[in-house]
């Protein structure tokens, strides 16, 4: 089936935030009393995930409401903080800005499907000028409605926004976790992006239809996807 729309992973994905995310999840180690996760294991098993199942499968077995909040509410701000304080880094990686623009310009269907709590959203809309290219049409977050990946909701859902069907779509992915929910959901393309540098989300069964550390090729990948003249 013909690509005829695009969805979106956001952090590690358009934007290089992993190690960020990384040393927030290390400060709740020590915070929590637990040993500290390498980052291969926070790429298979971490990343992408909602903070609820993070902390309920990693931190506090069979924590509260009240204790799941506050799990959040204290990685989240050590998160933005360390955004805040490299504003060297605060921009979306390369290539990303011209490949959206592109797609608005030719009125390709696209959407950022991203486990990030709306607070983040705001965040990245405030510090990374996402309202050039998203509103809330184009963009789901996790509200607590739906399973985190790897279940395939949040792409389903992604897709649906755009009113197309799953196999429709390719997908870009960063992390072990979303690659499975990709697949999952029945994506017609699956391409990982992620830093160059940080260890491979790929696995047995997380594999994918093409691998880059960027977006500087958009046009090469676009064009293989058949949603830019070669």
């Amino acid at each position: 089936m013909a690509i005829k729309g695009v969805l979106f992973d956001f952090n590690g994905t358009l934007f290089f935030d992993s190690e960020y995310h990384a040393r927030a999840f290390e400060l709740c180690c020590e915070k929590y009393g637990m040993p500290v996760f390498d980052r291969q294991f926070m790429i298979n098993n971490i990343f992408g995930r909602t903070n609820a199942e993070i902390c309920m499968s990693h931190y506090i077995p069979n924590a509260t409401e009240a204790q799941i909040e506050e799990f959040g509410k204290y990685k989240e701000k050590l998160y933005t903080d360390a955004c805040i304080d490299n504003p060297t880094h605060l921009h979306l990686c390369e290539g990303v800005t011209e490949m959206l623009d592109y797609l608005k310009k030719n009125s390709i269907p696209y959407c950022i499907a991203t486990g990030s709590p709306l607070e983040n959203v705001e965040f990245y809309f405030e510090y990374l000028e996402l309202g050039k290219w998203f509103t809330m049409d184009n963009l789901v977050y996790c509200d607590g409605s739906f399973a985190g990946k790897p279940a395939p909701d949040i792409y389903l859902l992604a897709a649906k926004r755009l009113g197309l069907d799953t196999s429709e779509c390719a997908i870009f992915e960063d992390g072990t976790s979303g690659i499975l929910a990709a697949r999952a959901a029945g994506a017609g393309k699956v391409i990982a992006v992620w830093e160059q540098g940080l260890p491979s989300p790929l696995n047995d069964e997380a594999q994918v239809d093409g691998v880059y550390h960027d977006f500087s090729e958009w046009k090469k990948i676009f064009a293989e996807l058949g949603l830019i003249n070669k």
